[in-house]
């Protein structure tokens, strides 16, 4: 919801009614019509979404390669705000997977943020790569769709080491990994490149 203030500006003052009728007076020093008046829109407030609306974000990430179906977004955890998406661009660069393609584009857009107070979405579980990066980093909780067994039990090369013991052997972060959002979702992204052939 938008909310609109009202201010009614007289001579050089202006006056902002207040809810109960009320009205306090300000110099105007732009404004100088009689009766003029300003709305004033007030930043519209985002509402945050549950950790399915994030996952399918991360999805249509990933839809965006379906040869390598791995997405993922950074979201804001107080507001909501989804900060960065990425996916994966591992056929012109092999270590640029979803994960780290949204940490860099997040860096990027985001100087000096702080990263404690994000979360990452991402369709896979985190390689020991992408949660060593997620733990440089700071993310404080990554929530992911695919686990990494499923992915190995359907052809897909993966290193076999869980996130949840790559972030319990870090001892300097304290990062929270769940699995299982939207699983059955995500699976089928990859069911649909194995299908073509089409893995990692």
């Amino acid at each position: 919801m938008v909310h609109i203030s009202l201010r009614v500006l007289v001579g050089n003052s202006r006056k902002s009614l207040l809810p109960d009728g009320q009205c306090s007076a300000s110099v105007n020093r732009r404004w100088n019509k009689p009766g003029a008046i300003l709305f004033k829109s007030m930043k519209k407030t985002q509402q945050p979404m549950n950790p399915d609306d994030y996952m399918r974000l991360a999805i249509a990430m990933a839809q965006k390669v379906p040869r390598f179906p791995f997405g993922a977004v950074i979201v804001q955890r107080e507001t909501g705000e989804v900060l960065a998406k990425g996916y994966n661009r591992s056929s012109r660069n092999p270590t640029v997977h979803g994960e780290i393609d949204v940490i860099n584009r997040c860096a990027a857009a985001h100087v000096n943020i702080d990263w404690t107070a994000l979360d990452l979405y991402t369709t896979a579980e985190p390689c020991p790569m992408c949660q060593s990066a997620i733990a440089w980093s700071g993310i404080a909780t990554v929530y992911f769709g695919t686990s990494i067994p499923f992915l190995q039990q359907h052809g897909w090369r993966q290193i076999d080491i869980r996130a949840e013991e790559v972030a319990r052997r870090t001892p300097f972060r304290q990062t929270t990994v769940i699995g299982g959002i939207l699983e059955a979702e995500c699976n089928a992204l990859f069911e649909a490149a194995q299908r073509r052939g089409e893995q990692a």
